[in-house]
């Protein structure tokens, strides 16, 4: 318990994923946590997510009768994307601890689907949550509570206490003014930087740092926080996007919007595992449909990108890079009928959830009609969209018959990968490698260079940096 010098033993700032999953953690050593989050809700990053996470020895796989190790989980993600072994300590630490990471998610309540294959992985590794990613958030805040854990929302933390080189807590901005918390460890997880104009700014291109974030909330507070307290920071150009993605439906898909009951999640994951593959393929397919990327071989096909004037911006993936520049970020998708009929069978879907379902430019028109625009020609959809009618002319040119655009979509910053350094152990390092005493990361905050290219990477990392490395702060502050 602490002391008379401190409010608690330790602090979280930030509750998504990962800072639910350390504030956890840390309450299950006996540690008195206090976690700051500057919403008045859970909307972290975690809860855009389809909610998979890719995991190796699990109970599901074992009861699957699947064999795994973590050294062959180690291996797969460098498939997936090559990199020095200066993150070998953190990659290696997320092979071992995925598996005790589901299991205890499982324990606490979430309910999984799979594991499901996905490549480059050589085994079934992804677990598929019931039913979307917001359901981590809502079961892992629920169990922060039991555990003792108190909630400050609307509290933005600031600053963090420093005495002799020593994190001692918190400042946070609140509707009462300037506060400070005194603790003998603090837990940085407030996501990425890809809010951050400042950070943008100063790490990425012009193009990356145009791009509209994902998560509009993803203000890199706790990257600020690190370099005022002297740590180093690694990769802080890492990136994934400019991506295109289609703008967010208005209202959920009511698969995603149900309650959170237990009972109704452990009904609805029976009935998945034991429906039809036609019913299972189009209750997942609303989920497909609500925000995600076109494929990039629409673009392989034929199909352009056209800004929200109609003029031509590119006909690759590559095309958001230009998108990023032009005003609003947004355009949209064109093709003709051909094209359309063509992605509207296997194997050229539009977009995916490995191992459940397919969705195709028919499940978008029945999905998302608010996306789909057709028009008799060039000049037909071009007035109905308000292009510039000889530019939209020249970008469609190769195009024939009806034509489509798909869209609004817009070119979309999805994360950011750089942020403190840390080791295996979740502790922060300074610029010469020693650890900063009392300060700790996880998540994107701590994601230290280490690239998650790969599905269900960055949920992963998320919960078990929090979960098992930063479980280190609790131990840690009961000892100071």
């Amino acid at each position: 318990m602490p002391n008379s010098e401190t409010d608690c033993d330790v602090v979280v700032v930030g509750a998504g994923g990962a800072g639910l999953a350390a504030a956890c953690a840390a309450a299950e050593t006996g540690a008195r946590v206090v976690l700051l989050e500057k919403l008045r809700d859970l909307t972290g990053t975690t809860s855009w997510s389809v909610g998979s996470i890719a995991a190796a020895g699990t109970r599901l796989q074992r009861k699957a009768g699947i064999f795994d190790t973590p050294e062959a989980f180690a291996e797969d993600m460098l498939l997936a994307h090559p990199q020095s072994d200066d993150t070998l300590h953190l990659r290696l630490m997320l092979a071992r601890n995925s598996g005790a990471t589901i299991d205890w998610l499982e324990r606490i309540g979430v309910i999984f689907l799979g594991p499901f294959p996905e490549p480059p992985n050589r085994v079934p590794r992804m677990h598929n949550a019931v039913p979307a990613g917001r359901i981590y958030l809502q079961v892992m805040a629920g169990e922060a509570r039991r555990l003792g854990v108190e909630f400050r929302h609307g509290a933005r933390a600031t600053e963090l206490i420093m005495e002799n080189g020593e994190v001692r807590g918190a400042r946070y901005q609140s509707e009462g003014g300037a506060q400070a918390l005194r603790a003998r460890s603090v837990v940085l997880a407030s996501g990425d930087y890809s809010a951050s104009a400042e950070l943008r700014a100063q790490h990425l291109t012009r193009a990356q740092a145009a791009a509209i974030p994902i998560n509009a909330n993803s203000t890199g507070d706790g990257h600020l926080m690190a370099l005022r307290a002297g740590a180093g920071m690694k990769r802080m150009d890492g990136v994934f996007g400019p991506q295109l993605r289609f703008v967010a439906a208005r209202s959920l898909p009511w698969i995603a919007s149900l309650p959170d009951w237990r009972w109704l999640r452990l009904f609805g994951a029976a009935f998945i595992r034991h429906a039809p593959p036609a019913l299972l393929g189009m209750l997942a397919k609303q989920l497909l449909v609500a925000h995600m990327s076109p494929s990039d071989a629409l673009f392989e096909a034929g199909a352009v990108l056209v800004d929200a004037s109609g003029e031509l911006a590119g006909a690759s993936s590559k095309a958001g890079e230009v998108l990023a520049l032009r005003p609003g970020a947004t355009g949209f998708v064109v093709g003709d009928a051909a094209l359309a009929a063509r992605f509207s069978r296997y194997p050229h879907f539009m977009s995916t959830a490995p191992g459940i379902a397919f969705a195709y430019f028919r499940d978008y028109e029945r999905g998302r009609p608010d996306l789909v625009h057709w028009g008799a020609g060039a000049n037909a959809l071009a007035a109905q969209l308000g292009f510039d009618a000889a530019r939209f002319a020249q970008a469609a040119s190769h195009l024939s018959g009806r034509i489509f655009a798909l869209g609004p979509c817009q070119a979309m910053l999805t994360v950011t990968e750089g942020g403190a350094a840390i080791d295996a152990r979740g502790c922060v390092l300074d610029s010469t490698g020693s650890a900063i005493p009392g300060l700790y990361a996880a998540g994107g905050t701590g994601q230290s260079g280490l690239m998650l290219k790969g599905h269900g990477l960055h949920l992963a990392w998320a919960m078990t940096s929090g979960r098992v490395a930063v479980a280190s702060a609790g131990t840690d502050a009961l000892s100071r």
